[in-house]
């Protein structure tokens, strides 16, 4: 039984900076299989390939603010979207350029409802400059419009498939480590000046994941257990880094749901529509 995390780029060159880090669930935790960088072309297919694959965690937003939908179905000359798989087939239908035309177009930059909830409030999936997040929501929902229905369920919007299939969930990589008690920023090298701090605090993240039981509160939580030749790529790029932690994600998804919040119970149906970030956040000390 295999789970993944995936660190998405929507960079328009083909091949791109995608990682995907796959995982085998252990007795006791999660044991990293391989790393590898498949760009945003080849990662359906790698998927595909992959018959065990129980759980997929992406860090990417899985959809827009209702507020933008409502705008776009007037550009283009519909009724208002009802389902989050209608609004992926019109962007399938639909090249970069068009989108990014009606995102300059409605100007503002909002957020989903979950975006506001997360614990480390995500960026929105409008937002246009350094990085643009328009490019990867756009390509991002367009992969998971073409993926296997009757091998992929992408949560909230599709039926779970815990138990017969694959499902594919949205997470965001700096809430997990918030949650984890690990270092959530600076882990990502902007400049070379910066370069051995943060190759430090990726060593601190994975020595955490891999010692993660020695602290009480995350008895439950799956170890890791990674070879020293994935442990090296991992710590040598920053995407490789957030596709580990993703695949931690998903593996704890998988396997102790009931740390992570059920967007049903939530009172806000826009998450029908706009899509759910999934964290761990009932493993946070009660305060």
């Amino acid at each position: 039984m295999l789970v993944g995390g995936v660190d998405f780029s929507g960079a328009k060159t083909v091949p791109n900076d995608t990682w995907l880090v796959t995982a085998e669930i252990t007795d006791d935790g999660m044991s990293v299989k391989n790393v590898k960088n498949t760009g945003s072309h080849g990662l359906a297919k790698e998927l595909d390939s992959l018959k065990e694959l129980s759980c997929v965690a992406m860090d990417f937003p899985f959809s827009v603010p209702v507020a933008f939908l409502k705008f776009l179905a007037k550009k283009v000359e519909r009724e208002e979207f009802q389902e989050w798989q209608t609004v992926a087939e019109t962007l399938v239908f639909m090249n970069f350029d068009q989108f990014k035309q009606y995102v300059d177009e409605y100007e503002i930059e909002g957020l989903r409802y979950t975006d506001s909830k997360a614990m480390r409030v995500a960026k929105s999936p409008l937002h246009t400059v350094n990085p643009s997040m328009v490019q990867m929501t756009f390509y991002g929902m367009k992969m998971l419009a073409t993926l296997n229905p009757e091998k992929y369920a992408v949560l909230p919007f599709q039926e779970d498939r815990r138990s017969k299939g694959c499902n594919i969930i949205e997470i965001y990589p700096r809430e997990v480590l918030y949650i984890l008690g690990l270092p959530d920023v600076g882990y990502k090298a902007k400049d070379k000046k910066n370069h051995d701090k943060a190759h430090a605090l990726r060593k601190e993240i994975i020595e955490g994941l891999i010692y993660i039981k020695g602290d009480a509160r995350y008895q439950e939580c799956p170890r890791l257990h990674i070879d020293n030749t994935l442990k090296g790529a991992i710590m040598a790029n920053d995407h490789a880094m957030d596709a580990l932690v993703a695949c931690f994600g998903a593996c704890l998804f998988h396997t102790n749901p009931a740390f992570f919040a059920d967007p049903w119970d939530v009172a806000n149906e826009n998450m029908l529509l706009e899509g759910w970030i999934y964290g761990p956040g009932k493993l946070m000390p009660a305060k």
